[in-house]
């Protein structure tokens, strides 16, 4: 896959309301589980899992977001030069 239908991948997903509402939802549960006082230790743990793995998915999105606009202004650069 290009960069630019990595990026363009992962910028459709990151304005799809029905994907960051999962995202926001899996968060807001997990929150949930350290705001309890009643939460087992596996509970908790699970609960961080999830938020880091949440986390993770965001974190790759943007990073390919990234990555295509720094190739894109590198480009630019380069055309400048010329």
């Amino acid at each position: 896959m290009s960069l630019i239908q990595s990026a363009t991948q992962a910028k459709r997903l990151m304005e799809d309301e029905a994907f960051i509402s999962v995202i926001e939802e899996i968060k807001n549960d997990a929150k949930g589980v350290f705001l309890n006082a009643n939460s087992a230790i596996d509970e908790i743990v699970a609960a961080h899992e999830k938020i880091k793995a949440a986390q993770y998915v965001l974190d790759t999105l943007a990073a390919r977001i990234t990555a295509w606009e720094i190739e894109t202004k590198r480009q630019d650069r380069h055309r400048a030069n010329d």
